[in-house]
């Protein structure tokens, strides 16, 4: 590891697999240029900057100020304590509080280990991507909606909250199926959080063989136990897929059940 200081140009250079901490927030690199005059941070080649909450980001180059709340990132990957992804071409972060990603893309799933550069099984691609730590909610811009790589659906402007929000309502991540009986399909969960202690979560399921499942899920948590109900139904389209009785339901257009605990 190596420290130089130039005092025509005011930098302090360190080479060598550097960490910088500030209030918690951890900036690791191979190279880190602190320049006097402009309070800027440039960090470069395997560029880690870890928040006190454990989220990480990952960049070709940070340009950041000295407290690592403003700045710019080139080749942004951020990976939360959730799992959850968010990746952009560059971003920009402000009061160590929005960051705003240009081109971005936002998933659930983890990267092939095959093949980390195959597209995940589903993600969404925006024009912008705006994270609001305050709020804890992260706005898409001209969204795109992609299952392997493959566009399915166009939303202009949508939010959600962040993987820090644990109970909010709102729309959760898509579910897909494929089946010889079903085809094709899709599952939009939408979260209800009546109170603090029961919620109700709607599960309408598109298939392509057989039409449209609901569902719903009652959760009920009382001082001394809890209470889960769900139910389900549908309207069978095709029913000769299914084998005869007692092996299937070929003889039955309309399937429900109730589930309670």
């Amino acid at each position: 590891q190596q420290m130089v200081f130039d005092k025509d140009k005011n930098t302090v250079s360190a080479v060598g697999n550097d960490q910088l901490y500030y209030q918690g927030r951890v900036l690791e690199a191979d190279t880190v240029i602190y320049d006097r005059n402009t309070n800027r941070v440039f960090a470069s080649g395997n560029a880690k900057l870890t928040e006190e909450n454990g989220q990480i980001a990952y960049g070709d180059r940070f340009e950041l100020t000295g407290d690592f709340k403003d700045g710019f990132i080139d080749s942004l990957r951020v990976e939360t304590t959730a799992r959850t992804r968010l990746a952009a071409p560059s971003a920009e972060r402000t009061d160590g509080e929005t960051t705003v990603f240009e081109r971005g893309t936002y998933t659930a799933c983890e990267a092939c280990k095959d093949d980390p550069s195959k597209p995940p099984l589903w993600q969404v691609r925006a024009k912008r991507i705006i994270h609001k730590n305050e709020e804890r909610t992260i706005y898409y811009e001209d969204a795109t909606l992609e299952f392997w790589g493959v566009p399915l659906a166009y939303i202009p402007f949508f939010s959600a909250p962040d993987s820090t929000v644990k109970r909010k309502s709102g729309f959760l991540p898509p579910h897909f199926v494929i089946s010889t009986t079903l085809g094709y399909g899709a599952s939009i969960p939408y979260f209800w959080a009546i109170a603090p202690n029961y919620d109700l979560t709607v599960t309408p399921t598109f298939m392509t063989g057989q039409g449209i499942l609901g569902q719903a899920e009652w959760r009920h948590r009382l001082v001394n136990g809890s209470c889960n109900i769900k139910a389900a139904g549908i309207f069978q389209q095709d029913t000769s897929v299914f084998s005869a009785p007692p092996y299937g339901a070929s003889n039955k257009e309309f399937r429900g059940s109730v589930e309670s605990q």
